[in-house]
Parts: C-alpha cells; structure tokens; sequence
C-alpha cells in the first residue's frame, strides 16, 4: 500500500528532536520554510490551551515558551488535522467524531501521563492522537472494504474490541493497529510512539522499555470509549487491562473525573485548532 508521505517540515521536525546538537534557531529555520504552518503554529502556541494569550509574535519565542518537545508535537497534530479534514469522497466514515476521538484519547493520555509524572507526556500524547490512524488509512486507501466493515461493525450490538478487530482483519485483510504499525514505521516514527499506536488494545505487545507509553495510551483510549466521546462503534466494552490498571494505580473513583477533565480540555483543544 503507498502511503502519501510526511510533508518534509513535519519530517525535518521529527528528526531534530533526536538530534542533540538542535537548537531552537534549528527549529524556526525549518518551520519557517512553510509560511502557512508557522502561522498555524502561532496560532495554537497564542491559543487558551496553551496558554500564550496573544503575547507570542515569533516562532523563536513559541519555542522558547513552550520547548522543543512541545513544538513537535503541534507540528504534528497540525499535519493530522490535514489529513483527517482532507476534502474526501462521501462516506460512512465519520471524519468529525474521528477527530474527536483521537484529541480527545491525546489528551487523555497526557492527563494520565502527568497524574504517573511520566517522561512520555508529549509522546503519548502524539501515539493517543494517532492512535486510530489505521482506519484512516483504511478510508482512503480501502474505501470499499471500509463501507462493507462499517456496516457490519453497526450490526454488532453488544460485542468486544476483540470481535471488531476479528471483523477488520476478515474484511480489511489486517486490523487498523496493524495498519497504524505500518504506518507508523513507514513514517519513522519515534519508537514510543509506534509502541502506543501498535498495542492500544494489547499493551502487553509491546517491548519492556515502551510498555509505559502503550499502557498510557491503552487507558486513555478506554475511558474516551467509555466517555462515548467520538464513537464510531456504538455497544463496543472498553475496558482497561488488569495490568495496566495496576500500574496506573489510580483508584477507581478518580476516573470519572478525569473523563469530565477531558471532555472540558477537548473543547478548548478544538478551539486552538479552529474547530468547534
């Protein structure tokens, strides 16, 4: 399957978080060559979400107010938006709710991610907001197979996340973390952000050293199921593995009101991206 490529300021981007030797002066000189993404930048960088409140005019201070880290990941959420809101054929397919869903995972990932103090904050954040991007693709590239899994999936009324992936895998040919795995390697993704994307529903798959940012994501996506916040599968049982809820340790009254924190964020999220 061809995948369109990353446009190269969002691949550049990526490369200069693993450099050790990049400087914000790095950063700007390669945002800048796209004048429409530095203002999308600044946008979101002077947005209520993160907090600039109209006070940043360059792409040097952006980054020196927010950091390198988080930088990259507007960069790439940006870049998704564009995909997901792409002028495409009419489908079932509900690219709105789409969106919704993979914010709202993002940021409940993060939300967890800060409540553990974990170092993978911003990549889980990214791996939550691509988290699904196998379905995307699906879409595009398997508009047909998509329409015939679609319907079959409304038809199961009170099933398991493991009976829907059964159901891509028989009409798709692979489930959507595969294709999201796919993806994600074709794309160079950073490995804990391939980790998230490829075991959201199995974080035991994933290697010892990135179990923290699958299992962050993992929960994250079940509590925005179970929010029903950009659903596409309605009747689908999220429900967060023993093992994962062992090492969040959270106890069980607090999960409500870290759903209501992420409704509230997703709102002002959506705001910074100029969706409402």
């Amino acid at each position: 399957m061809g995948l369109p490529p990353l446009p190269h300021v969002t691949v550049q981007v990526m490369k200069l978080i693993d450099d050790p030797r990049a400087s914000t002066r790095d950063f700007e000189r390669v945002i800048t060559q796209d004048a429409a993404l530095a203002a999308k930048v600044l946008r979101m960088a002077n947005s209520a979400y993160y907090g600039g409140n109209g006070r940043i005019s360059t792409v040097s201070r952006a980054i020196a107010v927010l950091g390198m880290n988080t930088i990259r990941t507007i960069v790439m959420s940006l870049t998704f938006h564009a995909m997901v809101h792409a002028r495409q054929r009419k489908s079932r397919f509900n690219r709105q709710e789409y969106w919704r869903h993979s914010l709202a995972t993002a940021i409940a990932g993060r939300v967890l991610a800060r409540l553990k103090r974990s170092k993978w904050d911003e990549e889980v954040f990214l791996a939550g907001l691509l988290h699904d991007i196998g379905k995307l693709i699906a879409d595009q590239f398997l508009p047909e197979e998509m329409e015939v899994f679609i319907s079959r999936s409304m038809e199961i009324t009170s099933g398991t996340v493991e009976e829907v992936l059964a159901l891509e895998s028989k009409v798709l040919g692979f489930t959507h973390t595969e294709l999201g795995e796919f993806a994600a390697q074709k794309w160079n993704l950073p490995a804990s952000i391939r980790a998230g994307i490829a075991c959201h529903h199995d974080p035991a798959r994933a290697d010892k050293e990135f179990f923290e940012p699958a299992a962050l994501v993992h929960a994250a996506n079940c509590l925005v199921n179970q929010a029903e916040i950009g659903v596409l599968i309605p009747g689908i049982q999220h429900e967060i593995d023993p093992a994962v809820k062992e090492f969040l340790a959270i106890p069980e009254e607090q999960y409500e009101p870290i759903r209501l924190v992420v409704a509230k964020e997703v709102i002002e999220a959506q705001a910074a991206f100029g969706v409402v």
